[in-house]
C-alpha cells in the first residue's frame, strides 16, 4: 500500500519575512523570531517552531522551507530558544521549555495577521518544545505535531536501561556547546569542540565522562553523567507524569530505526488514554517509517525500502492542519488513527489501534550445545522448550568492546551508528552468542514490542547485557532491526541501582523494542546476545562504580554464563501478526 496523502498547488505565491522579532518572556528575557506571511490573507493560523537549532535553517534537514507552508494559508514564526543563537538567557536544555513556550504561544497568538490559533511542528528537541509547552494546555494551541522525540529524558533520551547512551549525548552536546562557544566569541574553544566532535569515533575510546568541562561551554552534560540514575533531576522535566495535563490534539511521527522511536509510541499510547478531555483522546494520530532520525529518506543505512518510505509529511502536516486549524474535511477523516510502514514487504499499513489488532506473543527458545559463540556456533532458536543443555559462556573485556553496526543512535552518520547493516563481522566474534531459526518455509510478520527473558550470571558486580534482533537473508546477510540494552545493575529499578552477587543467576526482563517486519520466505530470524554495543552504549567497566568516577583502570574483565534448560529456558517474545 502507498500512502494516501496528497495536496494540491500552494494557495499563495508570496510570502513576506520579518526577521529577528522580539517576544518578552515571564521574566523580562527576550526571545527572537522569524515570521513567514502569506502576502493577500488577511488572517492566518500560525504555525510555530521553537528550535535550539538556529531559526534561520528551521529545520530544513527534514521538512520544507517555513515559506512553503505559508504558501499554503499558515503564518509561519521560527523562533530562537533561550540562550540560542539570536536569543537571549541562559540555555540549559529541558529548563525552561514549558515557561517560555506557554509565553510564546500566548505571545503569537496576539501577532497581525494571525487569527490567534496556534499549531506547533518540529523533530528532536523540537518535539520537546512543543509537549513542554502543551502542558495545562492554554486553549490558543490547538494541535501540535511532535516527530522524533522522547517521552523521558533520562530513560529514551540519554539513558537506556540505565546506560548512557554514549554516542548520542556526546555529539549532541558538543554540537551545544560548539554554537555556546561561537557566541561567547571563543574562537579558540569553538575549534577545540568541532575538532572533538570531527574525530567523534577516537575521542569515544577516551573514558573521560566529563569530556565537557564543567565551568565550560556544556555545564548540563557533567549534570546528565553526574546524574546517572532516574532521580529528581530527571523527573522535573518527564513527561510521563503529566499526560493527562495535556488537552491537544497530535499528530506523532517517528522511525523504526530512531533513537526516540519507543517515545513517540509512548506518547501517542498514553495520550490516547490520559488526555485531558476526550476530544484530545480520540484526536491522536501515529506514523512510522522505515526512518532513522535524519535525513527521513528511502535508503536507510544498507536497506533502501523503496519509493514508498519516501517522506511525504510536509504533505501529511499540511493535510493535518487544513483539518485542525481550518476545519476541512480530507484524508484524514478515516477511523485509522495508526499508518505504519511494514519493513520486508516495504509497504504501508493502516490501524485503529496500537499494537494492531491480531497481533499475539510467541515464544522463540535460545538453545545451543555450549557453544554458540559466533556465527560458527551451534546456538538455534525455535519454539521448543529446553530441557537439558549446557549453558554458553562468553567474556566481556571493555578494553574490546563489540562494536554498534548501525542502530538507534543519533544524530549524523559517521559520528553515531544509525541505520541497518550488516552484522556479520561482530557475529564473527566469540564474545557473541548468536542464534538463528532454521529458514523459514512462509513469511512470518511482527508488529510491536519484542521482549526478552533470559538467565545469566556473571563474574562481576555490573555488568551489561546487550541483545540485537536480525533478519538473515537467503546470501547470508544479517541485518540489525533492534537492540535492546540493560545494565544490570539497574535489572529492577532505574532509581535505585542493585549491584550483583558474583556467580549468582539472575533473571532479566529486557524490552528489545518496538518493529514492524515481514521476515520472508527463505530467509532467518536471529538473535545476537553479548555484552556491549560501543558507542552506541558507554562500555560498562564492570566495576560497579558510577561513571563519574570510573578510570581506565577500573575496567575489569568478567565471564558471562547464559543458561537455557528447562528450570531456566531463556527466550524472545516476538509479536507475531497473523494474515487476516
Amino acid at each position: 500500500m502507498t500512502l494516501p496523502w496528497s495536496i494540491g498547488a500552494p494557495r499563495f505565491s508570496e510570502v513576506e519575512i520579518e526577521r529577528d522579532v522580539p517576544a518578552e518572556m515571564h521574566d523580562g528575557t527576550i526571545l527572537y523570531s522569524d515570521i513567514y506571511r502569506p502576502v493577500g490573507l488577511q488572517s492566518a493560523p500560525v504555525l510555530l517552531v521553537r528550535t535550539p537549532y538556529n531559526k534561520t535553517t528551521a529545520l530544513t534537514s527534514v521538512y520544507a522551507h517555513p515559506v512553503w507552508y505559508a504558501r499554503f494559508g499558515y503564518m509561519v514564526v521560527v523562533q530562537d530558544t533561550r540562550g540560542r543563537w539570536k536569543s537571549e538567557g541562559e540555555w540549559y536544555p529541558f529548563r525552561h521549555e514549558i515557561r517560555d513556550g506557554r509565553d510564546t504561544i500566548k505571545w503569537a497568538a496576539k501577532l497581525p495577521g494571525g487569527n490567534g490559533k496556534i499549531a506547533t511542528y518540529g523533530f528532536s528537541y523540537c518535539g520537546v518544545t512543543q509537549l513542554m509547552a502543551a502542558v495545562n494546555s492554554l486553549p490558543e494551541l490547538v494541535t501540535m505535531m511532535p516527530a522524533m522525540t522522547a517521552s523521558d529524558y533520562f530513560d529514551g533520551w540519554t539513558y537506556k536501561g540505565g546506560a548512557l547512551q554514549l554516542a548520542f549525548a556526546r555529539n549532541w552536546a558538543w554540537y551545544l556547546a560548539h554554537e555556546s562557544a561561537h557566541r561567547r566569541s571563543n574562537s579558540v574553544q569553538e575549534e577545540e569542540l568541532l575538532t572533538s566532535m570531527l574525530t567523534a569515533p577516537l575521542q569515544y575510546w577516551t573514558h573521560t565522562p566529563a569530556l565537557l568541562e564543567c565551568e565550560g561551554p556544556a555545564p548540563y552534560y557533567y549534570d546528565w553523567v553526574t546524574h546517572d540514575t532516574y532521580d529528581e533531576y530527571w523527573k522535573q522535566w518527564s513527561l510521563r507524569t503529566r499526560y493527562a495535563e495535556i488537552s491537544t490534539p497530535a499528530l506523532h511521527i517517528g522511525g523504526w530505526y530512531d533513537i526516540f522511536l519507543e517515545g513517540v509510541i509512548e506518547n501517542f499510547v498514553e495520550l490516547k488514554k490520559q488526555a485531558a478531555n476526550e476530544f484530545a483522546r480520540n484526536n491522536q494520530k501515529l506514523i512510522i517509517g522505515p526512518w532513522h532520525h535524519l535525513p527521513w529518506t528511502q535508503k536507510v543505512g544498507t536497506l533502501d525500502f523503496g519509493s514508498n518510505a519516501r517522506s511525504a509529511m510536509d504533505a501529511l502536516q499540511v493535510l493535518w492542519l487544513d483539518k485542525y486549524m481550518q476545519g476541512e474535511h480530507n484524508q484524514l477523516d478515516d477511523e485509522s488513527c495508526v499508518w505504519y510502514f511494514l519493513m520486508g514487504s516495504n509497504s504501508w499499513c493502516s490501524s485503529t489501534q496500537w499494537p494492531p489488532e491480531g497481533v499475539q506473543p510467541v515464544k522463540f527458545y535460545l538453545h545451543s550445545d555450549g557453544r554458540a559463540n559466533s556465527i560458527t556456533g551451534s546456538g538455534s532458536l525455535n519454539h521448543n522448550l529446553p530441557h537439558h543443555e549446557l549453558s554458553d559462556v562468553w567474556v566481556c573485556d571493555p578494553n574490546d568492546p563489540v562494536p554498534s553496526l548501525g542502530g538507534h543512535s543519533c544524530c549524523i552518520e559517521g559520528l553515531a551508528p544509525m541505520g541497518s547493516a550488516d552484522q556479520r563481522p561482530i557475529e564473527n566474534r566469540n564474545d557473541v552468542l548468536v542464534f538463528s531459526t532454521n529458514v523459514l518455509e512462509q513469511d512470518l510478520q511482527i508488529t510491536g514490542s519484542v521482549h526478552a527473558r533470559l538467565y545469566i550470571a556473571t563474574t562481576a558486580v555490573d555488568t551489561d547485557i546487550s541483545i540485537r534482533l536480525v533478519d538473515v537473508y537467503p546470501d547470508g546477510k544479517a541485518i540489525n532491526l533492534l537492540e535492546g540494552h540493560q545494565r544490570a545493575r539497574f535489572r529492577n529499578s532505574l532509581e535505585k541501582p542493585e549491584h550483583l552477587e558474583p556467580d549468582r543467576v539472575y533473571e532479566y526482563d529486557i524490552k528489545i523494542g518496538t518493529t514492524a517486519c515481514v521476515f520472508k520466505a527463505g530467509h532467518r530470524i536471529r538473535i545476537d546476545l553479548c555484552s556491549s554495543n560501543f558507542p552506541s552504549f558507554e562500555r560498562n567497566s564492570n566495576s560497579g562504580k558510577p561513571i563519574v568516577r570510573v578510570k581506565l583502570s577500573d575496567f575489569t574483565v568478567s565471564t558471562q554464563t547464559l543458561f537455557h534448560d528447562s528450570a531456566r529456558p531463556s527466550h524472545v517474545t516476538l509479536p507475531v501478526l497473523s494474515p487476516s
